[in-house]
């Protein structure tokens, strides 16, 4: 089931550059050639039992003078990447958009198309019930239903809700906030979809993480990101914020990558135990979304992998423990 991309339109600005004028760095200091070692393993990921040792030590190379120009950049109290780091970025993302198509097969790309939403109906949400402003007042129950896996007052900041369709397993649901602070909150729902009550349940947890997550308490809209913070092209998470506490956990090592081509899909390839969906991979946004969804609906994880330690994240926050027991409860699980 398809699912948009909500609030998370992520940082597109790495340049494009031909990286023929970048040779592989050679030498340098030990600290940074073991981290360089280390983050191309991670970067590579599932390519890193299958790439040559001529292949690796490119990859290693270019590391090494990225991080040496972070390095000194930081030093000097610079905070945006210089944009020699930013072609060395993109050279990596060469190197390994090539690597996965020789070793791992067709990259392909993700596709939304959004241009076919038709609004049915627009309700305002006031003191818990509806009032219709546009279209026809016939989808009470749909809010019901949405409302009846949540615990008591989790729509309190939802002002709006609007009742779309865009066909069959397309988009199913999204929010969205209605002012710029990110306060107040629109639930948006296609009832096309809204039969199979799995996949309905899935994308409500969904949904409702971006709303926590992404709220005037998390994040800061059109503000200036705190150094070393998650941040998107229009908001900055705070340092204390589930996003934050994620990306730092799951994404620092590879979120330049992701970012350097955010329409392919090799990025999932190359990472794809990584991830309890191949949406998660998009961008950290919807991995901790697709994450809180599992940490609802399903058993606790076992094991010890990435994808049992991300929908495990939510177990060291006792307000999400109790909302997760609460929803369960209303939903019969």
């Amino acid at each position: 089931m398809k699912r948009p991309v909500i609030l998370s339109v992520v940082l597109a600005g790495l340049l494009s550059l031909s990286a023929c004028s970048l040779p592989i760095r050679q030498g340098g200091n030990v600290e940074i050639q073991a981290e360089a070692r280390r983050l191309a393993a991670v970067q590579l990921g599932k390519l890193d039992g299958l790439v040559t040792p001529e292949e690796r030590e490119q990859v290693v190379g270019q590391l090494e003078w990225l991080l040496s120009l972070r390095r000194l950049r930081e030093n000097g109290g610079e905070r945006e990447p210089s944009p020699r780091e930013e072609q060395l970025v993109s050279r990596l993302n060469q190197l390994y958009e090539d690597y996965t198509r020789r070793y791992l097969g067709d990259l392909g790309s993700w596709s939304a198309d959004e241009e076919k939403i038709e609004q049915l109906t627009a309700y305002t949400v006031k003191d818990g019930g509806l009032e219709a402003v546009e279209g026809k007042d016939a989808y009470q129950d749909l809010w019901n239903q949405v409302g009846a896996m949540l615990p008591e007052g989790s729509l309190d900041a939802f002002d709006r809700f609007t009742v779309f369709t865009d066909g069959a397993e397309e988009i199913l649901a999204y929010v969205v906030p209605t002012d710029d602070a990110g306060a107040r909150w629109e639930l948006a729902v296609d009832p096309e979809d809204a039969g199979d009550g799995a996949s309905f349940a899935e994308t409500v947890m969904h949904e409702y993480c971006h709303y926590l997550t992404l709220n005037n308490g998390q994040v800061d809209y059109g503000g200036q990101p705190t150094y070393g913070c998650y941040a998107e092209s229009d908001l900055a998470a705070r340092p204390n914020s589930y996003l934050n506490a994620f990306y730092r956990t799951f994404w620092s090592d590879y979120l330049d990558d992701r970012l350097a081509d955010p329409e392919t899909y090799g990025f999932y390839l190359r990472h794809s135990d990584d991830f309890l969906t191949s949406y998660a991979a998009t961008s950290p946004s919807e991995d901790i979304a697709e994450s809180f969804a599992y940490f609802v609906l399903y058993d606790q994880a076992e094991g010890e992998g990435l994808q049992a330690q991300k929908q495990n994240f939510f177990y060291a926050y006792p307000e999400l423990v109790t909302f997760r027991d609460q929803a369960r409860a209303r939903m019969g699980l």
